[in-house]
């Protein structure tokens, strides 16, 4: 069924009530309700009696036959005094209303109740009034005037109190009241001092549509109004645009709905009026304003990045790139429906060797406006890598690209094991033996003493923290056995901090062997033990008399400037420099150097009467040993201000040596002009 399609149930009952309250058939009052919802026989060509009359006609008949019934039952004369007496009503008149309401008083006045009821708007528009005009008094009886508890019905008619036709029991207003003076005026309410005021409610979507939501009324106005509504649209104060409705009648309130589209920048604001026929109006400038945003693109760099092994990785061959996504203020929101794609690469000699991708969300939800975004490259090759990092806008197009400062290196590991193809659990993936080599039992038991051991520091040794270790293995019974030694290094109630781990055939007489533990700890009492196995079985220990490491001063060098050079164009500035340790190859200790690049305007520095600070600066810490050929870059950039062409450059690297006294090299451009 459609929304506007009757409910034919519903019109069924009616038309039975109907039907049962003024005689016609059923099926004629229902093909009349189906034709416009009114019992007015408009589906018949000639009309008899309205609906109307016949209601009349009924209520009449009942008001008749209920007081003849009860006549009959008051009669002393022929109830024979107190006597009862059953009264029988017949009679002859014609018509199924009379016969059906002699009857069923009862049922019928039920029905015409709910009838009364159901039609009461279509009696107030035939009549004008209320029941009073069609005689209907007092047809729900004393008994029932409590019937409404169970079922409420909706009674429409004039709820003025002060109109001609006042409807004490109307529910709602029906706009029918009337007047007959109105001070000459007639057919309205009296005069009344009505307050139209408006209201504005109007908002922008996100789409920048300004949807115009605005309430014109006084709700306690009681007049009709009829005229034209216009709305003006005035941008930055100008007039833009406007929409009217044409002839609008309304009582106490009207709404206008109305969307502007394809907005330009700018701040708008709603002019409303309401003019009637007769030249009122009702002018009203809404203080709201709305204002539609220039369109701003997305944009992004990418700063503070920075690559390391993953210190979680087993192998240490997975590399860990980072970098932070930051979006200007200037660019609001205009990212947060973007996507942005990185590209994670490793380069040697500029060839990519890895690329990955991943993706971030182009809302910022830091409060700085940058992001933190990493990615983990697993199984490297063993090498030396440079980084990149690529970011592009939605997939697409390329807003930012930076190399790593600093090259990545994945070195070999090691991999412990049982290296002996011999033995039964050779593992040929293993590149360092770590003792775990199983054999088959020997026919006849393998036997091992230890002869000659000797513990001592090595003369020669500049450090003076290497301990050596040496003895005589006699193997007897274990001809084609391999006799396992290990050699290990500890102090007096702790594990042993280090260890050597060697084979030496069965087969022999008897095996020399030396072990030099170097870079030995500083330490009282390093004992050696040798334990010499097979299959892991002891068949021999032996411990040593304890040895001392005494700390030694450390040969430091002196750390001097190999060669600085200075590089600018205008917007950014280069110095690149190589620091060493003395100046020939050597093994000496270095320092931790921190070296500063700085940025004045001219003649401006950090002391003296000009002081004010640098316009950018930057520091990095290297620890610099040896003599090498490694060139080191720091960079300034966007430090340029106005038209200026000519800065200061200031660099230094401070140290603190061997005295603990603090040393730096300084390196100075002054009034340096900036190449184009």
């Amino acid at each position: 069924m459609g929304a506007d399609e009757p409910d034919i149930s519903e019109l069924a009952e009616k038309a039975k009530i109907v039907a049962e309250a003024t005689g016609r058939d059923e099926a004629d009052v229902l093909a009349d309700l189906l034709d416009d919802g009114i019992v007015n026989m408009s589906n018949e060509g000639e009309k008899s009696k309205d609906l109307v009359t016949q209601l009349k006609e009924a209520a009449e008949l009942i008001t008749t036959v209920q007081s003849i019934n009860k006549e009959v039952s008051e009669n002393k004369v022929l109830n024979g005094g107190e006597n009862t007496t059953e009264v029988k009503v017949e009679t002859t008149l014609e018509g199924d209303i009379v016969d059906r309401a002699i009857e069923s008083i009862q049922r019928k006045s039920e029905n015409i109740k709910k009838l009364i009821i159901t039609m009461t708007p279509l009696f107030l528009l035939l009549t004008g009034g209320g029941l009073e005009a069609l005689g209907i008094i007092d047809v729900m009886g004393a008994e029932d005037e409590g019937w409404e508890d169970d079922n409420y019905y909706e009674v429409w008619g004039c709820t003025a109190p002060d109109a001609q036709n006042y409807m004490p029991d109307a529910t709602h207003d029906d706009g029918s009241c009337f007047w007959d003076d109105n001070n000459g005026g007639g057919g309205g309410p009296p005069p009344a001092n009505c307050q139209w005021t408006w209201s504005d409610n109007s908002f922008m979507d996100n789409e920048d549509h300004l949807v115009i939501r605005a309430t014109f009324g006084d709700n306690s106005c009681p007049h009709e109004m009829e005229g034209r509504f216009t709305v003006e649209l005035m941008k930055d104060g100008y007039y833009q645009t406007e929409h009217q409705w044409e002839n609008i009648r309304f009582k106490q309130n009207y709404e206008i709905n109305f969307i502007f589209s394809d907005l330009e920048p700018g701040v708008y604001r709603n002019h409303f009026s309401f003019e009637t026929y007769d030249g009122s109006n009702w002018n009203w400038d809404s203080p709201e304003t709305h204002e539609v945003m220039e369109e701003v693109e997305c944009d992004a760099f990418l700063q503070n990045q920075n690559a390391f092994l993953d210190e979680d990785d087993e192998e240490q061959d997975a590399v860990k790139m980072t970098v932070d996504i930051a979006i200007p203020s200037e660019i609001g929101d205009a990212c947060d429906s973007h996507q942005f794609e990185l590209t994670w690469r490793l380069y040697i000699d500029n060839q990519v060797q890895y690329e990955e991708h991943s993706w971030e969300d182009g809302w910022i939800s830091d409060s700085d406006r940058a992001d933190f975004a990493s990615f983990t490259i697993q199984d490297v090759s063993v090498g030396t890598y440079d980084g990149r990092i690529i970011l592009k806008l939605d997939g697409d197009t390329v807003i930012d690209e930076k190399w790593l400062n600093d090259p990545i290196t994945v070195a070999e590991q090691t991999v412990f094991g049982c290296t002996d193809s011999e033995a039964t659990n050779y593992d040929d993936s293993a590149n360092e033996d770590d003792g775990s080599c199983e054999y088959p039992e020997p026919e006849d038991p393998c036997d091992v003493e230890i002869h000659n051991h000797y513990r001592g520091h090595v003369a020669d040794d500049a450090e003076q923290d290497a301990i050596l270790v040496a003895f005589r293995v006699v193997p007897s019974n274990c001809e084609g056995d391999e006799i396992e030694i290990d050699i290990q290094l500890f102090q007096n109630g702790y594990d042993a901090n280090y260890s050597h781990w060697q084979t030496v055939s069965g087969d022999e007489e008897y095996i020399d062997i030396s072990h030099v533990f170097d870079g030995v700890a500083v330490g009282n009492s390093w004992t050696p033990t040798i334990i010499a196995s097979l299959n892991s079985d002891i068949l021999e220990q032996v411990w040593f008399w304890g040895i001392d490491i005494v700390e030694q001063e450390p040969e430091t060098c002196e750390i001097n400037l190999f060669g600085i050079t200075l590089q600018t164009n205008n917007t950014t500035a280069t110095v690149a420099f190589d620091l060493d340790c003395g100046y020939d190859e050597n093994d000496l200790e270095g320092y931790n150097v921190s070296v500063q690049f700085l940025v004045y305007h001219v003649n401006e520095s950090n002391s003296g009467p000009n002081a004010t600070g640098p316009l950018e600066w930057t520091t990095q810490l290297y620890f610099i040993e040896g003599y090498a050929d490694d060139v080191r870059t720091l960079v300034l950039d966007n430090f340029t201000v106005e038209n200026t062409t000519h800065y200061d450059f200031y660099w230094y690297a401070i140290w603190e040596d061997a005295d603990g006294n603090q040393q730096y090299l300084e390196q100075t451009w002054l009034n340096r002009e900036l190449s184009p």
